[in-house]
Parts: C-alpha cells; structure tokens; sequence
C-alpha cells in the first residue's frame, strides 16, 4: 500500500487517494474483526477450568494374585484402558500415570519404587496402551513416597481441579505416613480430595486409608470397574455454586465479599473467592468440585457461616444466605485534625452485651456492617461508650465524636507522671507519661485534667507537681516540664 505524501512548508500536510481512504478503511474493520475473535477466544479459554487426574497404581508383586477371570492386574489395566478411552474426547479433561512396585523385585524392599509414567496431557489414550505393554508388578508398595512425589507431577499452574486416584491392594509397605503427605497436599491446594479404589482390601487396609480420602473397596472385578468408572466421573463431573447473598427484601443485591470454603471434614481450606455480580446483576456462577461437605465463611462483619452444603453433581446449586447491610460512618466533629495522634483513635464494634470485638474501625472512615444494633467503644483518652446503635438496609448511620485536642509535654528531664480526669468523687487515670521520651504528643476529648508528675531521680514525694489544664475541641496545648 502507497501513501500519496505531499509536503508543504511551513505546514505538513498528508493528501490521500479516496480509494486508498477505502481500502484503509476495510483493514481497520479486519483488524477489529480479529482482535475481537482472538479476545473472546482467550476469554473462553480462560473460562474453562481443566481438571488434572492422576492415576497412582499398584504395580507390587501382589497385584498378580488372581481375581475372577484373570489377575488383579490384568483388570486394573484392563479397566483403565477402557475409560482413558472413553474420556479422550474430553478437550478440557487432562489425565497421567504414576506406577509404583514395578522397577525393582520385592525381595529389594525399594521403598523409592515410584515413577512418572505418562505426564498429564491430553493424549492419554494413546500413550496408555504401549506403556502398560512393557510394565509386570513385581515389588513392594511404597504409597505414601509415591502421593508425595504426585504433588510434582501436576506441575506448578494449578488453577484448576488436580485430582489423585490411587488404585492398590495392599497397605503402605515403607515407613511413611500415607495420610500425613495427602494432608500436606491438601492443604497446600495441590490436589482435591484423593479418591483411593482398593481391590480387595482387608477391613484394616480400609480403614487406614479413609484418612487420605474417599475410599471405595470392591471385591470382584465388576464392582472394580463399575466403581473406578463412578470415581472418573464423579472427579470431572462439572458443578457449578451460586450464592444468593440477600438483602433485607430477599433480593440477591449484596455483594462484594470475600467468601472462604473449606472441607466440612478435615477443616482444610479448599477456596477463596470475591462475591461479584455478573453484566445482568446477578450473582455470578462458581465452578466447584462436588467432591466436599463445605463450610462457608462469608466475610461480612459480622462474619456469617453456612455449614455442612452438599452440591448436586453436574448441576447449577444456589444457595441463599441472608447478609443485609449497611453502613457506619465513624466521623470527627469540625474539622478533621492532621495530627497522627488524632489518626490512630479507633472505634471497637461488639455484639450487644457481648465482649467480643467484631471490628476495629478507623477514624473518618465508612464501613459496612450486617443489619441490626451494635455497641461502640471509643479508643479516645478518655473512652467514649456508646450502647446501643443501629444499622439499617443500605442506609449510612452517622456517629460523631467531638474531635480532641492536642496536649504536647516537652520535658527537660526523666520523669514519672500521669494524666488523670476527676468526674465527681472519682478520679481515673487515663495515661502513664514515658521517661525516657522529650515530647509526648497526646489526643484527649475536651474537658479538665491533670498531669501529676515528678522527677525519676527524686527522692522524696514532695517533689511531686499537680498541673491542671483544659483542653478544647480542635484546640492544642503545650506543658513544659
């Protein structure tokens, strides 16, 4: 393409062809047309999670034991074979293979017999069938090495579902805590909940595996491949959560708030998510793994918690919770005060009644809070209670505090004192001066005090001074001691 130039002095100018005006025109289109297609095809991507499954098998010299029509190895492979197969249309679904038992013979008691066969990718399938060709059980069942080393095989992306199916008929044959390294992965978010599959375990071999997670024990090779083909399944199967979070109309408008999910059984946090609404207003839809009993922490103020949510698998779950709000606007009277005593004054939000702290709140600062009444304390010298304040749907409620003054004590020496209010018959000491500090700068409300000191060296208490000042709302006032 040629650009007609013509250049003028003093002033450049670019003169165009109308044809070429045209044909720019339509490139523009083009490239708009692509950056839209290539944008929505990265967003879809995006949107897709992938689920990573693991399978760890036994390939001890057990597994040749006979069962029904063959051996236990021969249906273990037999069966996972058969659903590789049958899952490998599956674009979003990545599966690999970890074997242990298989590279040294049992009498070696190898307890690092473990090895990455087939990394996780889509072409499971195919490089399934080969490998199994050329792979006999022969050794021992070091289980808790191999779910540890299974952490690794899932690479470092893991935003999506990792899932671990182990298949075995045998108990951990090594020193390792099978349970103590699926925690540990667990907790880590590497991997969901493993699935455990035992051909024939005795109940003892059940038992301990129940830790590591959902367990399923077959006793004959139809049961094996009826239930190892559930757990596939159940481990891609597609689930997605909507929280209602209600206001006090029952209508779904709140939103903005952290929520925490964590397995109902173990207490491990599994998810972390910020409440949002979708382009239409409605709460927006949450992938999850229907693996869990979930406890959900919903991080209002006060926080709100909904425990023991099972999920319908491959269906769209929703869940109300009501979570009406609104806000507190923790304010100074007058003008706001730049001094960094006046910034540091908080106000405590409890329950009525109740010594709990739920919230410390800044200074001139709005927050949101769960409908209903509220006690505040003041962290101003002295405290300031309020008992009784309510917050109500999507409304402000104002509490203003007569802002402080500014007392400054410049002192030539070390000394002990304190700062004391007298109301009636009672005296209270509101604070302890710092020896070792020259300068104190200190927020007091307005109102009558006195500072009572002496010197840290003296030695009688005669030497002790009683000064009484005042301080004045936006006012300052400087002691010199």
């Amino acid at each position: 393409m040629i650009l007609s130039k013509t250049i003028l002095m003093p002033k450049t100018r670019f003169t165009f062809d109308s044809s070429k005006i045209y044909y720019l025109k339509r490139i523009a289109s083009y490239i708009v047309f692509f950056y839209l297609i290539f944008s929505t095809e990265v967003s879809n991507a995006q949107a897709i999670q992938r689920t990573r499954v693991l399978f760890l098998l036994d390939a001890s010299f057990s597994m040749r034991k006979g069962w029904d029509e063959s051996n236990k190895w021969q249906v273990a492979t037999a069966t996972l074979q058969s659903l590789a197969d049958s899952f490998s249309t599956f674009q979003n679904v990545e599966m690999g293979l970890r074997i242990f038992g298989h590279l040294f013979d049992e009498g070696e008691h190898n307890c690092k017999d473990s090895r990455l066969e087939i990394p996780i990718g889509l072409d499971f399938s195919n490089r399934l069938s080969s490998k199994l060709r050329s792979i006999k059980p022969k050794g021992i069942t070091p289980i808790a090495y191999s779910i540890e080393k299974a952490a690794l095989d899932f690479g470092e992306a893991n935003t999506g579902k990792n899932i671990l199916i182990l298949i075995t008929d045998g108990e951990e044959a090594c020193e390792g805590d099978p349970c103590k390294v699926s925690i540990a992965l667990q907790k880590n978010n590497i991997v969901l909940k493993p699935f455990v599959i035992g051909m024939s375990l005795s109940k003892t071999g059940v038992d301990n595996f129940n830790c590591i997670g959902k367990t399923v024990n077959t006793n004959s090779a139809k049961e094996f491949r009826e239930q190892l083909k559930r757990l596939v399944e159940e481990a891609i199967s597609k689930t997605t959560l909507q929280i209602n979070l209600n206001d006090a109309f029952q209508n779904a408008t709140e939103t903005d708030v952290n929520m925490s999910f964590y397995d109902a059984e173990t207490g491990i946090l599994k998810y972390n998510f910020y409440h949002s609404l979708n382009a239409k207003g409605l709460p927006d839809t949450i992938t999850i793994s229907p693996l869990f009993k979930y406890n959900i922490q919903v991080h209002t103020i006060p926080n709100i918690k909904v425990e023991n949510v099972l999920l319908e698998k491959n269906r769209h779950n929703i869940i109300e919770v009501n979570a009406a709000q609104g806000f507190l606007h923790f304010k100074l009277q007058g003008a706001i005060s730049k001094s960094a005593a006046v910034d540091r004054i908080k106000c405590l939000v409890h329950p009525i009644k109740e010594a709990i702290t739920l919230h410390s709140q800044k200074i001139n600062s709005k927050e949101k809070y769960l409908v209903g009444k509220y006690e505040l304390e003041i962290l101003t010298l002295p405290r300031i209670y309020i008992e009784s304040v309510k917050i109500d749907q999507s409304k402000t409620t104002t509490v203003e505090i007569p802002a402080p003054g500014i007392l400054t004590i410049n002192k030539s020496y070390e000394y002990f004192g304190a700062i004391l209010l007298q109301e009636g018959k009672n005296t209270t000491k509101l604070y302890d001066l710092q020896p070792s500090l020259k300068q104190e700068t200190i927020a007091l409300q307005p109102g009558k005090y006195h500072l009572v000191y002496r010197s840290k060296f003296a030695k009688t208490i005669h030497t002790t001074v009683d000064k009484e000042f005042e301080i004045i709302s936006g006012g300052s006032v400087g002691l010199k001691l």
